[in-house]
């Protein structure tokens, strides 16, 4: 294994990258929660025009949007939800995933959500959302793949 692989054994984006280490760091529920709920609260408004029901993440028990786009090569996602603590998970996916290649989409492995701690301090139905989210992210990555 190279260096980079036992960095980044995820193929995690730079900002995700980041995010992983941060959040292993914490450990403790309550702080995970508190730094979850804090990164929704820096997500750009998201368009109303745009809550249509495509758009919505399906299974789900939050009311959740997430859409996105390709520009000059890169992705660009939006979204939102009606639960503080989803609207954190969406900002990690947002944030994560915005700037890069639908490519660099695709190649992330999903089992870093596991490592980093997120899945055991969630509900089950929580985490299913957050993976029916990522889900879409991953959906939109495939369309806009150029070629």
């Amino acid at each position: 294994m190279t260096d980079t692989q036992q960095e980044n054994p995820y193929k995690l984006t730079p900002v995700l990258l980041k995010r992983f280490h941060q959040f292993k760091k914490l450990g403790d529920k309550t702080k995970m929660f508190e730094r979850i709920i804090a990164l929704g609260k820096k997500l750009t408004p998201f368009d109303q025009s745009k809550k249509l029901d495509e758009n919505q993440v399906k299974g789900c028990v939050s009311l959740t949007y997430i859409t996105g786009g390709l520009e000059d090569g890169k992705l660009s996602f939006q979204g939102e939800s009606n639960s503080h603590l989803v609207q954190g998970l969406l900002a990690l996916l947002i944030d994560g995933f915005t700037g890069t290649s639908p490519e660099e989409v695709l190649a992330v492995d999903p089992k870093f959500i596991e490592e980093m701690g997120l899945a055991q301090t969630l509900t089950a139905s929580r985490a299913n959302g957050f993976m029916n989210t990522y889900s879409m992210v991953q959906d939109i990555a495939r369309r806009n793949l150029q070629g």
